[in-house]
Order: structure tokens, then sequence, then C-alpha cells
């Protein structure tokens, strides 16, 4: 039963339109990924200034690869998902589709069944659609209600379920199979509970938000935990070792590579964790506003697309 109460919350409320612009990005979702990269291998937004590039790295239209006398790497078409190699001392541009030779060598596109991380064009137009907010002024809210994603992936290996923090005052219980487990009050913005072993499979659960001995929310619709078998854990591993060998310690193509599996908490860990290195590779950066999305996790949604939005004013972009 859903009860209300009075509580201090937060309501959006137009004062400042912040909308990003898909001029703003690159252009469009990401065309390709080098991948590969070896010895002195560059890359360019705009044919004038070069970076030095040492992992992997999504290109977007109008992107440029420079190699040095020892430079080499893979490019993988993010929508065919095959594969050309860049030889040294070659200048390749990328296009709206593909990616052609302004100088240099670029093999013939083949197939690679190496490939792991492709396909991320539709999840990345989606990600751009979480990048527009609003600055807003707190004004109370007289209901509670918490927002749990409807389907995820767990595992013993991946057992970590999150929910937005309703403040200190508030506890939770959370409903599995229709078996209770009781999370303590914090006052963190993000709760973090270990889900307990389960029997592969889905499981129905849901999250109520107790006050005292009462629950104060309880949701209509039950979410799904899809709990991986063994051996879906065994393969979801196998990628990630394959990931790094082609490229170490590369948290935003796991991260990538989680999300497609349904591994959706630990791929938003993997994108914090490459973000925080790679502050300036504001291209990606939807992807984890969309993790928060997808998590429900509607505060570090905002703050990140507020922070994509001061990183683009930086670079000269917003």
């Amino acid at each position: 039963m859903q009860t209300r109460l009075f509580k201090l919350g937060f309501l959006l409320v137009p004062s400042l339109w912040l909308g990003l612009s898909m001029n703003a990005f690159a252009g469009g979702a990401p065309v390709a990924m080098l991948t590969q990269v070896q010895g002195d291998v560059q890359v360019s937004k705009d044919g004038k200034e070069w970076k030095k590039v040492d992992r992997n790295k999504f290109l977007f239209a109008g992107y440029q690869i420079k190699t040095g006398a020892d430079g080499a790497g893979k490019l993988v078409n993010q929508e065919t998902n095959l594969t050309q190699e860049i030889g040294a001392g070659s200048v390749v541009e990328i296009a709206e589709k593909d990616a052609k030779a302004v100088s240099g060598t670029l093999s013939e596109a083949t197939q690679d069944s190496g490939n792991l991380v492709n396909g991320v064009g539709q999840r990345f137009d989606k990600a751009q659609r979480y990048t527009t907010v609003r600055r807003s002024v707190e004004k109370k809210s007289t209901e509670i209600k918490l927002d749990t994603i409807g389907e995820i992936a767990l595992s013993a290996a991946y057992p970590d379920l999150v929910w937005s923090g309703m403040g200190k005052e508030y506890a939770y219980r959370l409903v599995i199979d229709g078996k209770s487990h009781n999370v303590a009050a914090t006052e963190s913005d993000m709760v973090r509970f270990t889900v307990p072993a389960l029997s592969p499979g889905e499981h129905e659960y849901r999250v109520d938000v107790v006050k005292g001995s009462d629950a104060v929310y309880e949701p209509k619709k039950f979410g799904k935990i899809k709990w991986l078998s063994s051996e879906e854990e065994k393969q979801i591993a196998a990628g990630l070792a394959q990931l790094d060998k082609t490229s170490p310690n590369d948290d935003l193509s796991k991260g990538v590579f989680l999300e497609e599996k349904g591994v959706t908490v630990s791929a938003m860990d993997h994108y914090r964790k490459y973000f925080d290195k790679y502050a300036d590779d504001t291209d990606m950066y939807p992807m984890l506003i969309k993790a928060y999305h997808d998590l429900k996790l509607e505060k570090q949604k905002k703050e990140g697309a507020l922070k994509l939005q001061d990183m683009l004013k930086a670079a000269g972009q917003g």
C-alpha cells in the first residue's frame, strides 16, 4: 500500500534551459573504435590539433588518425563490425559510415571474430537524449516515490543492486520472490546492496521505502533480476579477459561490453572509473549519463548532464 507524507525533496522547476544540441558533440554516434594501438598514433577532431592515443578510442565522423613510422592500429566499424588495419605512416579520415585513407595504407574491411565492443551506435543515440537538463530550484514535494531499474543482470561476480537514496531517515526493504531483505538507512545519494546468491534465471523484486516500522512507499510493479548462470558468468569473464589482452585497463570498453550484457551496475562502475581518469573525453560521457538513467539514479543523471555542459563550454563546444 502506498501512503503519502510531507518531505523535503527536489522538483525540477524551469529556470534556465541548458539544452545540449547535437552539434555540441562530435556529430552523431561513433562510427568506429580504434583499437590495438601500437607505437606513435595520434587522433584529431579537426586535422589541426593532434593528441597521442595509447588506448581504445571511439571515433566520430570527421575525426582523423595519423600513424608514425612505428605506428599501427585497427578500426572496428560500429555498424558492420568489420575491421580494417591502419599501416605505419598513414592518415585516415572517419566518414559518416566508414573510414578512408588520405595517405598511407588502410586495409580492406574483414570480419574479425575477436571484436567484442561494437554496435554502440543505437545506445549512444539514446544516451544523447539524457544530456538535456534544466537548471532548477528546490521545491517541497509531498510524495515519496522510488523508481528502480526494470530489468538487470546480476550474479555471484556482479551481485550489487543500486537505487536512489531517499534521505537518512528512510530505510529500505528489498523483496525478492516474496523474501524480504532489510537495508539500513544511509545519507548517501545512492544505496548499494549486495544481493545474496539466487538460482539462475528470472526473479521478481521490488524496493519499499520504510520509516520506523512502516512502509511509506511500495511500488505497484515489480522489477526483474536475471541471475546469470555460471556458464554465462564465464562468458562475460572471457570477454573481459579478451578486452584486457587487446587493451589493458580499458574501463570504457568494459563498460560498453557489460552494459550490452545487462550488467548495468558494473557498467556504471567502469564508466565512472574511466571518466575519473580521462575527464577530457566528453564525446563518450553520455554513456555514463545513460547508465544513471537506466538505473533510475536521477540526481546523478542530472549532475552528470550539468557537468557535461560545463566541460563542453570549457572546450568551446557548448
